[in-house]
């Protein structure tokens, strides 16, 4: 027994620390490895985030360039169908009409085209696949089991 005023026993520094017991080297094994997977979804989301914005990035600027192309033809389809009626009306003939006509007709498909682009480009900034994983890790957070999946586009 010590008297209080004796110095309190210190390990020696020289001696190698007691082994962990068994449980206790497999609980910390497991919290490596929970925390080892842990980074790589982590690492994972990261990339995920990274690619979307990638694409979000290369489709803001085809958006650009489908926003001239718009415009360029649908003031060609505009100037078309103008020369269509005045030369409808201008000439009773169907030669000048079947011309003009042709180039608003694809005019106008150049148009549709556009938009079509256009459409798929503005999905593309919404950056669904990023949403859906942030609401299925929600999902699983919360105990559902049916998460949300990620759109797949053609």
């Amino acid at each position: 027994m010590r008297s209080p005023g004796d110095p309190p026993d210190t390990p020696d520094p020289a001696a190698p620390p007691e082994p962990l017991s068994a449980p206790a080297e497999t609980l910390i094994e497991r919290a490596r490895d929970a925390l080892i997977s842990a980074l790589e979804v982590a690492e994972a989301s990261f990339a995920l985030l990274r690619a979307e914005l990638r694409l979000a990035r290369n489709s803001a600027l085809a958006l650009v360039w489908l926003a001239f192309a718009l415009i360029f033809f649908g003031a060609g389809a505009w100037l078309a169908l103008s020369a269509l009626i005045a030369t409808a009306i201008a000439k009773v003939s169907g030669s000048w009409l079947l011309g003009v006509g042709g180039v608003a007709a694809i005019n106008l498909l150049g148009v549709g085209w556009v938009m079509l682009s256009m459409r798929r480009c503005w999905r593309d900034l919404s950056l669904p696949r990023t949403r859906a994983l942030i609401v299925g890790s929600r999902a699983t957070a919360n105990g559902e089991t049916t998460a949300a999946k990620p759109e797949t586009q053609p």
